[in-house]
C-alpha cells in the first residue's frame, strides 16, 4: 500500500493568506522560536524538533533541533508539502501521535528514508482557528512513548507559540495601519506626497541625521528650522502635524521597523 498525501484543508486559501500575514516565512527570526523547540525536546526526550509554517505551496522551517547530520543548510529552506506526513497534521486540531511509525495508519506507508522511529506532530493554530503550520518531533534511535501528561504539556507549549505569532502579526498590522494613517495626515497637512520626504521628516522628529536636500525641502515647507544653537529642530507647525499623526518620538522608537519588514512596508506605501 502506497503513502497517501494529505488533502488540502477546506479553508486552504484563507489559511495560506493567514500565514502570509504573519510575515515570518524567510524573515530570519528563528531565534524567537528556538526556545519552543528546545523546551519540547527537553519535555519529550525526542531527538529532532521542527518548527514549520506552511504557505500555499511549501513548508518552511522557522527553527529546528536535529541530529548534526540531519540539519538543513539554510534554516528558512522550503520543502514540498505534498508527500509529507507533516501535511496531515494541518487537518486536525489535535496532535498526530505515532509512537511506532510502522503501526500508525498514516505513517506506516511513508517511505521513511531517514529511519524515523517515533513521530508526533502538533498543529500551530492561530486566533482565527487557522492551522499556520506544525511543530513535529521525531526519534531515530529508538521508539519513545510519552505519557498523556507530557503530550498535554507540549500542546500547551505550542499554543503559547501560536499566541506569540498572533501578537507579532497584530503588532505588524497595527504598525502598518498607523503609518498609513500618518502618511495620509502628512499629505493633507503639507501637500507633500513623496514617501521619502515623509520618512526624512520622521527621521528629523527622532533627531536622526538627514541630507541637506531634505533639510531644505522640509525647512521650505515650515516643518524644520535651525535653532539658536545652530541645531536642526522641528518647528511648531511640524510638532502640530507630528501630534496629529500620533507618531511622537518615543512611540516611533517602540515601533521602529528594520530589515525586510521595513523594506516591504515602504514598498507597500510607495504603491498607495
Amino acid at each position: 500500500m502506497s503513502f497517501i498525501s494529505a488533502q488540502l484543508p477546506d479553508n486552504e486559501e484563507r489559511r495560506a493568506e493567514a500565514v502570509e500575514r504573519t510575515g515570518l516565512i524567510d524573515s530570519n527570526q528563528a531565534s524567537l522560536f528556538n526556545i519552543y523547540c528546545e523546551l519540547a525536546k527537553e519535555i519529550t526526550g525526542y531527538e529532532a524538533v521542527l518548527f514549520q509554517l506552511f504557505d500555499s505551496k511549501e513548508r518552511c522551517y522557522l527553527a529546528e533541533i536535529q541530529p548534526e547530520q540531519e540539519k538543513t543548510q539554510n534554516l528558512s529552506r522550503r520543502r514540498p508539502k505534498d508527500g509529507s506526513v507533516c501535511a496531515h497534521v494541518l487537518l486536525d486540531t489535535k496532535p498526530l501521535v505515532a509512537f511506532d511509525v510502522t503501526k500508525h495508519e498514516i505513517t506506516k506507508t511513508h517511505s521513511n528514508e531517514k529511519g524515523v522511529k517515533s513521530y508526533i506532530g502538533f498543529p500551530i493554530i492561530d486566533q482565527n482557528n487557522y492551522a499556520l503550520g506544525i511543530v513535529c518531533m521525531m526519534t531515530f534511535s529508538k521508539i519513545i512513548e510519552l505519557s498523556q501528561n507530557k503530550i498535554d504539556l507540549v500542546e500547551k507549549l505550542i499554543k503559547k507559540a501560536a499566541h506569540q505569532i498572533d501578537v507579532m502579526t497584530d503588532q505588524k498590522l497595527l504598525t502598518s495601519d498607523r503609518l498609513i494613517n500618518a502618511i495620509e495626515i502628512f499629505y493633507q497637512e503639507t501637500g507633500l506626497s513623496d514617501i521619502i520626504i515623509f520618512k526624512n521628516f520622521i527621521h528629523a522628529c527622532n533627531k536622526m541625521e538627514i541630507s541637506k536636500d531634505f533639510e531644505e525641502i522640509l525647512s521650505d515647507n515650515g516643518l524644520l528650522k535651525i535653532n539658536e544653537n545652530l541645531k536642526l529642530e522641528v518647528t511648531e507647525k511640524g510638532k502640530i502635524i507630528q501630534d496629529k499623526m500620533g507618531l511622537h518620538t518615543k512611540i516611533m522608537k517602540n515601533i521602529k521597523l528594520e530589515g525586510k519588514q521595513a523594506n516591504d512596508l515602504l514598498e507597500m506605501l510607495d504603491e498607495l
